[in-house]
């Protein structure tokens, strides 16, 4: 049986020594148990399962968001999937801990606009302020479960209990927008980092156009190839992602090639294209996507179509 954990750490490599491992002396001196890369993931494992397992168990996620954090992969896809977590059921997962100076902050928090709606401690060199406010977290968290736990000691009798469907609100459908609106953009600039890395004559340009719209360019050997415009937005409403490319204007939003429209199972929130590409075979038109899951979708839409450019 897998050991649940208090916490999960959210963490650049680079912020191990100075930040991480003082927070996890003063864990170990208050009993609070812990989900860290370096002691849970052993040679041979696989890495994405492990930390999916780790997000699962774990009642919260401490992430040291830096510079550092800002440029690496890995945690910021551990960000994306606890902040899907965090929306589909409703409940507290993610604590912040912001570790720079105001122009850092401001970046952070441009580059993640949802956090907007999160209070977030400041890191101050004091692991006992962290610490103290997390052991609150905690004693809060301790007695819901409690709550729930006396619930259903009350009998012991086997009764099957059916999974009723919920109506989720216009905050949590803006919330999910909101954060799925900054997995893709950052998807969208791993991608191109990585298609040029693999292709030397390929350069891009990416610009954020506000919180919720941005542009970008792909050129090869100074030709442009496709550029698109992505937004919060859809004909529908505004509870949609919404994708134009090729020649549009930055700032009419009234023409699409495509969009996503938030929609829900009755247990967790998700995405549906319109149905108009053609391209993106991987995914049914019935289907409901996950953040990570729609970025995908609108960048194969975005990339199909250069294999046959020369």
């Amino acid at each position: 049986m897998v050991e649940l954990k208090d916490i999960f750490i959210c963490h650049a490599s680079e912020d191990k020594e100075i930040i991480v491992k003082p927070l996890l002396v003063a864990l170990d001196k208050e009993n609070i148990s812990y989900w860290y890369d370096e002691a849970e993931i052993k040679w041979g494992d696989s890495i994405p399962n492990k930390i999916n397992e780790g997000l699962r168990i774990s009642r919260y996620v401490i992430v040291i968001l830096s510079n550092n954090f800002l440029s690496k992969n890995w945690p910021q896809r551990e960000l994306n999937s606890a902040l899907n977590i965090e929306s589909s059921t409703g409940e507290v997962k993610i604590l912040p801990i912001i570790v720079g100076n105001d122009e850092v902050k401001a970046k952070i928090l441009h580059q993640y606009p949802i956090l907007n709606d999160k209070r977030y401690i400041i890191w101050k060199d004091d692991v006992n302020d962290v610490v103290e406010e997390l052991k609150r977290c905690l004693q809060r968290s301790s007695k819901k479960i409690k709550h729930k736990n006396s619930v259903t000691k009350k009998t012991n009798l086997d009764i099957p209990i059916p999974k009723i469907p919920k109506e989720f609100s216009q905050l949590e459908k803006d919330r999910f927008i909101k954060n799925t609106f900054s997995i893709i953009r950052q998807y969208f600039r791993n991608a191109l980092n990585k298609l040029k890395n693999q292709y030397p004559e390929i350069e891009f340009d990416i610009d954020d156009i506000d919180n919720f719209k941005f542009i970008c360019a792909i050129y090869k050997n100074g030709k442009l190839l496709n550029k698109s415009k992505i937004w919060v937005g859809s004909p529908i409403s505004d509870s949609g992602i919404a994708y134009s490319e090729g020649n549009f204007s930055y700032g009419d939003n009234s023409s699409y090639n495509d969009w996503l429209t938030v929609d829900d199972d009755g247990f967790n929130l998700g995405l549906k294209p319109s149905g108009f590409s053609m391209h993106v075979e991987d995914f049914k038109e019935d289907k409901m996507l996950s953040s990570e899951e729609a970025a995908k979708y609108l960048w194969i839409r975005f990339t199909n179509y250069l294999n046959f450019k020369r």
